[in-house]
């Protein structure tokens, strides 16, 4: 299979790199490992109240669409590359790809693998289609083969784990590096009682609790009325060698926080912060706003333990530096980004190293890497909010454009 580019990743940069090149006249296979494409915004909420929070996830609608149309865009899903090689001045690809383990032509959306499945996330609705699909990187099965409940729940047969694979050879002029970043692990902070305490969640996880309408704050008295956004789990933070600011936290931690204020009126948010970053337009209006619907204490918790009552209790210093134990009924990590480990031998394979942040390819804003055809596209470089990886992401295939069609002219010379 032959193509200008090959994306390497199909979340929002990669598809809007492929877009954008679609639109300049070139074409490309995009590989995702994934059942689908979107990346982490594919779980992310709208995050609108009385007006647009330019949280930016509509941009994957938009783009998926655009990507879905082309004819000079070609996505391989469930794929994964295991070979990168440069000969006479073009890039071949070893992929292998995995056919899906549920058959949607078979599948009558009766939800009993959905109903059944005992790992969290393993089986998810895709973007766009809403086929039901397995997470491979959560499913038990998958991991070690110990887990069969969903073939064994469908009345249908649609569930085949023992998927088919095929092996794929690529070509290309130039590589796209857009696999993305990994949220921050917070069994990594045990202080903050994430997996041990009950009632503390990621971001990320209210994020797909609001997306799907699956966040209950209950109307009696053991409902959840106060919440606590935790900042910079994950960043900031020189002894787990993450001293940078992922720059999304506080953003989506305060548009989390308002958000739940108007669909649930009777939700009290509070935000625990070192200081609050400001990257995005019109974000010191929108703090302003926000400071009237959220209260804001800047203090990042010592310790959360299960109070007395059975919820999360925060231990933090106060502004007397007095010790402060308050109880919550819910409490929100807002975690960083992190480089993704899994990406490293991609990286090596395409000639890149990491930056000094641990990410890949140039530091700053650099599309362009220190391997001549071979470019970046999104937070696989560093942290960036969704519209500033579009950016990036447009920006290099301008720049994948301008090198593929000078290979051209060269080649006709």
């Amino acid at each position: 299979m032959k193509a200008d580019a090959v994306i390497i990743g199909g979340g929002v940069a990669g598809l809007w790199c492929a877009s954008e090149l679609a639109g300049l006249g070139l074409t490309s296979v995009i590989v995702e490992k994934e059942p689908f494409a979107g990346g982490h915004v594919a779980s992310y909420c709208c995050k609108a109240t009385d007006q647009c929070q330019r949280c930016g996830a509509c941009l994957l609608e938009d783009v998926l669409d655009n990507v879905a149309c082309s004819d000079r865009i070609t996505t391989l899903l469930r794929t994964s590359v295991f070979r990168v090689e440069r000969a006479n001045g073009l890039f071949k690809l070893d992929v292998s790809r995995r056919a899906s383990a549920i058959y949607p032509e078979k599948c009558n959306e009766c939800e009993e693998c959905l109903n059944a499945c005992p790992a969290a996330g393993a089986l998810a609705r895709a973007p766009r289609s809403n086929e039901i699909v397995i997470r491979e990187d959560a499913c038990l099965f998958f991991r070690d083969g110990s887990c069969r409940v969903c073939a064994d729940a469908c009345p249908e047969g649609a569930v085949r784990l023992e998927a088919v694979t095929e092996d794929l050879a690529l070509e290309a002029s130039a590589v796209v590096l857009a696999a993305g970043f990994k949220a921050f692990d917070p069994l990594e902070k045990p202080r903050f009682g994430y997996g041990r305490v009950p009632g503390v969640i990621t971001g990320l996880e209210l994020e797909t609790m609001l997306r799907d309408d699956n966040f209950q704050p209950g109307k009696d008295a053991d409902g959840i009325r106060s919440v606590a956004f935790i900042q910079c789990v994950g960043s900031r933070d020189a002894k787990i060698g993450r001293n940078y600011c992922s720059r999304v936290c506080c953003g989506y931690a305060l548009r989390l926080a308002r958000l739940l204020r108007r669909r649930f009126p009777g939700t009290e948010p509070t935000m625990f912060y070192m200081d609050i970053q400001t990257f995005d337009r019109d974000f010191e209006n929108r703090l302003a706003a926000a400071r009237r619907e959220v209260r804001l204490i800047r203090a990042i918790p010592a310790e959360i333990r299960t109070g007395t009552e059975g919820k999360p209790e925060l231990i933090y210093q106060g502004p007397d530096e007095q010790r402060v134990a308050e109880s919550y009924d819910l409490v929100v990590l807002s975690v960083g980004m992190s480089p993704d480990a899994s990406v490293k031998s991609l990286a090596a394979m395409a000639g890149l190293e990491e930056n000094q942040d641990g990410f890949f390819g140039l530091d700053r804003d650099e599309v362009a890497t220190q391997t001549p055809g071979v470019f970046v596209a999104g937070a696989v470089q560093g942290p960036r909010s969704i519209e500033e990886s579009v950016s990036h992401a447009i920006r290099t295939a301008g720049q994948v454009a301008s090198y593929v069609k000078g290979l051209h002219r060269s080649e006709s010379q």
